[in-house]
């Protein structure tokens, strides 16, 4: 299920587990634990997990207009977020060592979700031991 990518961050491994038709069979429970633990913790955000879609470049469209989109640079992680309520998208962006954790934080949510599908469960976990090891490397 999950891919094997010497990168850091493997973008295609993060929209497949954002994405509700995934054969991960978690349904949108990864989609609101990255909304928790990814975007709110930095900044309130209303947005729609059960109509959102993730599209390819990993840009997330709910319903009603808004979007979130991931973007992944060197060391970094930027999350545009566009509420058309408002005037201009908000940007956060986790650097360096804030990066890495957030993104362990996630993960870790989502482990706690699957109790119940051990092949999965593993998966992650060694997903999140290969980002710890190359975090240490």
């Amino acid at each position: 299920m999950l891919t094997k990518s010497s990168k850091l961050f493997d973008t295609t491994t993060i929209a497949r587990l954002l994405s509700h038709e995934d054969e991960h069979g978690m349904g949108r429970v990864f989609m609101y634990a990255f909304l928790n633990e990814v975007i709110r913790q930095k900044r309130p955000f209303p947005f729609d997990c059960e109509s959102a879609q993730v599209r390819p470049n990993l840009m997330i469209v709910d319903n009603q207009g808004r979007s979130i989109i991931v973007e992944y640079m060197r060391n970094r992680l930027s999350l545009t977020l566009n509420d058309q309520r408002t005037e201009a998208p908000a940007l956060i962006e986790y650097k360096g060592k804030a990066y890495r954790q957030v993104i362990l934080d996630w993960l870790t949510a989502c482990i706690r979700y699957t109790s119940l599908q051990p092949e999965l469960r593993k998966e992650l976990m060694q997903y999140v031991r290969s980002i710890q090891r190359k975090i240490l490397s």
